[in-house]
């Protein structure tokens, strides 16, 4: 069907005229596509390098929390120009591509047996946290689907959860963006309560680094939080195995809430096994396709470095995104309620797998 056009207002094809829509010329689309993200990831090597420099010659702090320190400065200072926002937007997929690359950094057969132990430890602290947070939400009367995706964002794994219960159930744009700012909020506490915690309770790398993937919410910051305390590498890549951990459970947990919710009499799609698997994070298996490269001597010495190398780059991008969607705004966009039910959740969570991690110690490493 012809498109109305200025020069064809009646939308009928006219002789010698094409109907089609004209082609748009290859570097003319990725030139389009260049502006729209180039600036955001500009700002984003910016402060991440600057985050770098200031570690080394001022602060004597790792990159990492000054990364996200000056993302959040800059953020909530200056604000953040609407043609920074798609570049900017992209932290997740950088940190994404910095986890699947510190994979060839542990052989599979030892991470093997942390993951046997560290699963069903997993299993129980997702479905804890999911269950108190539901029943925090019944008790602060929180509306709607909000108390499931609050749920899902506390026990699962952050912003991502909420999205996939949200599209599962039906949940509107202002209760997605309600429970992703509580989301937010409370993993930006994180980052900057946990280092304080360990550190005043003494906790060894391993152990802290077991209770931040496990209590942490939101991906991003579970990796961030590890890094921040200690020598950093080990506490960061506990805390990235044991968060993988509840990141697989993801599609079976979101197949529960949308059972539960057919249950009670809402209209909600059921969940099909391919449902399943395109809800299933994907860079979980390339990590382990790069820790099974590892443990196989494919790599050698050389190239581990320099991938390691290019996963810590890959994380100065990502943390200083981090940074940059902490926004005091968020609060009060969220509202009191809301964030009382994910934070009083948060709390008992992080005190539940505290004393878990502490307890089990001796038998997870």
């Amino acid at each position: 069907m012809a498109r109305l056009t200025d020069r064809n207002p009646t939308g009928v094809a006219q002789p010698g005229q094409s109907s089609a829509p004209a082609r748009i010329p290859p570097h003319i689309w990725v030139w389009r596509r260049l502006v729209r993200y180039v600036p955001g990831l500009l700002a984003l090597a910016a402060v991440g390098y600057a985050a770098l420099l200031g570690s080394s010659y001022l602060t004597g702090l790792e990159y990492v929390p000054v990364a996200i320190l000056f993302g959040a400065f800059v953020s909530n200072t200056f604000g953040v120009h609407p043609a920074l926002e798609k570049g900017i937007s992209t932290y997740e997929l950088w940190l994404k591509a910095g986890i699947v690359l510190l994979g060839s950094q542990v052989a599979f057969g030892s991470l093997g047996v942390f993951w046997l132990k560290a699963l069903p430890l997993a299993a129980l602290t997702v479905a804890f946290g999911v269950l108190v947070v539901l029943g925090l939400a019944r008790l602060l009367r929180l509306p709607g689907n909000l108390p499931a995706l609050l749920a899902a964002g506390t026990g699962i794994c952050g912003v991502s959860a909420v999205l996939h219960t949200g599209d599962v159930l039906g949940a509107d744009d202002e209760e997605i963006e309600y429970a992703v700012g509580a989301v937010l909020v409370i993993g930006a506490a994180a980052v900057l309560i946990y280092p304080v915690v360990g550190t005043l309770l003494g906790l060894p790398e391993s152990v802290y680094g077991l209770w931040t993937g496990l209590s942490v919410n939101n991906t991003a910051e579970a990796v961030a939080t590890g890094y921040t305390y200690g020598t950093g590498t080990v506490a960061g890549n506990i805390a990235i195995a044991s968060k993988l951990c509840r990141v697989v459970m993801l599609g079976g947990v979101v197949a529960l809430f949308a059972t539960r919710a057919r249950a009670v009499g809402s209209e909600v799609p059921e969940i099909r096994r391919g449902h399943l698997w395109r809800r299933l994070p994907k860079f979980v298996f390339l990590f382990f396709g790069f820790s099974l490269l590892a443990g196989t001597g494919v790599l050698s010495l050389e190239e581990r470095e320099s991938l390691r190398n290019v996963s810590y780059w890959l994380f100065l991008l990502a943390f200083a995104g981090i940074g940059f969607k902490l926004r005091w705004q968020d609060i009060r966009v969220v509202g009191l309620r809301p964030l009382l039910a994910i934070g009083m959740g948060s709390i008992i969570l992080a005190a539940a797998t505290l004393a878990a991690s502490t307890t089990l110690a001796a038998i997870m490493f």
